[in-house]
């Protein structure tokens, strides 16, 4: 019995011995199998103790943790992106004074937001004559360098859009049949 502790031992620290003490384990008398489970029962004992099983199910633990992080920032990007995508359905169009060109949709595009940043008059009633399919008619030249801000939403009828255009100084919209008048 106490050669198989001795060679459990050698087992664990092989670095610790001689090719000679190795000779010498292994010279003589076998080990009955009984003795060698005896052995390994108490190597699991020494090696897979408690504390070592506790450990394991700490760190099972800390991943089942990161896991569920995982999906719940999944579920949450998730859920902000088709959050994101409900308020899209009107997106923006910027155009501004660098000339950049009109805002002219094509056929079949669903209806929009253009935003015109100190744009002339006569940039923003060409996009409206273009989508609304109507005449522009300039009663006065001086209405078509007039410089505005506008947000122009597409759903709005045309009159809405003469009305609202109207509002501001020293120009007028009116519409008369498929013309648009501009004052």
């Amino acid at each position: 019995m106490e050669k198989l502790r001795k060679l459990t031992q050698m087992t664990e620290h092989p670095e610790l011995y001689s090719d000679e003490e190795w000779q010498e384990i292994f010279d003589g008398e076998t080990v009955s199998d009984e003795q060698v489970e005896a052995e390994w029962e108490r190597f699991e004992q020494q090696h897979f103790s408690q504390h070592n099983r506790q450990w394991l199910k700490i760190a099972a633990s800390f991943i089942g943790v990161l896991i569920l992080s995982g999906v719940a920032l999944a579920a949450i990007h998730l859920a902000s992106s088709h959050h994101d995508d409900d308020n899209s359905t009107m997106p923006a169009t910027t155009i501004s004074t660098q000339g950049v060109g009109e805002a002219q949709p094509e056929m079949g595009e669903r209806p929009h937001t253009v935003v015109f940043e100190n744009a002339e008059l006569q940039q923003i009633v060409d996009s409206l004559t273009y989508y609304y399919n109507i005449k522009p008619v300039y009663r006065y030249d001086a209405p078509r360098h007039l410089r505005l801000y506008y947000e122009w939403d597409q759903r709005n009828s045309i009159d809405d859009i003469a009305s609202q255009i109207s509002q501001f100084d020293r120009v007028s919209i009116s519409l008369k049949g498929d013309s648009i008048i501009i004052e």
